[in-house]
C-alpha cells in the first residue's frame, strides 16, 4: 500500500467515525480550520488563515461562514480597524473540538492495537522523516 493509500483509508475511517458519533457534523476541513484557530497563540485574523492553510481566500471565507453559522466561531471587529476581523472559538466550538479529538483518539487507539511500542516509535520516526523531507522539497 502506498502512503497516499494509507492516508485515504485513515481519512475514510475518520470521516465514518465522526459521522457516526459526532453530535454536530462538520467536515474535516472545517475541523482543521477550528483547530488552527483554537491552537493559535496569537489572535487569528481571517485573511491570515488562507496563507497558513494553503487555501485561497474565498474558500477559507466559505468555510468560516459555515462554521460561524453553526455557532462554532465568531467574528470580532478590531477596535482600531473595522475592516479587520478576528476569529474566536465559541464554547460550543470548544466542545465540538473536544468531541472530535476524542473520536480521533479512539480511532488511533483501535488502529494501533497489535503493534508494539517499538513498532510505533519506528513508524513515527519514519513519518517525521518524510514530513521533514517534504518541507525541504
Amino acid at each position: 500500500m502506498t502512503v497516499a493509500g494509507m492516508m485515504r483509508e485513515v481519512l475514510r475511517l475518520l470521516k465514518k467515525s465522526t459521522a457516526e458519533h459526532a453530535e454536530i457534523k462538520i467536515t474535516l476541513e472545517q475541523l482543521g480550520l477550528l483547530l488552527v484557530i483554537f491552537s493559535s497563540e496569537n489572535e487569528v485574523i481571517q485573511q491570515d488563515l488562507a496563507c497558513s492553510m494553503g487555501k485561497d481566500k474565498s474558500a477559507i471565507l466559505r468555510t468560516i461562514d459555515m462554521i460561524e453559522s453553526k455557532e462554532l466561531v465568531k467574528r470580532v471587529s478590531d477596535t482600531t480597524d473595522r475592516r479587520k476581523k478576528y476569529l474566536m472559538i465559541t464554547k460550543k466550538g470548544e466542545r465540538v473540538i473536544e468531541q472530535y479529538l476524542e473520536i480521533e483518539l479512539e480511532l488511533t487507539t483501535e488502529l494501533q492495537k497489535g503493534l508494539t511500542e517499538e513498532e510505533m516509535a519506528t513508524f513515527y520516526k519514519v513519518v517525521n522523516h518524510i514530513k521533514d523531507k517534504a518541507k525541504t522539497i
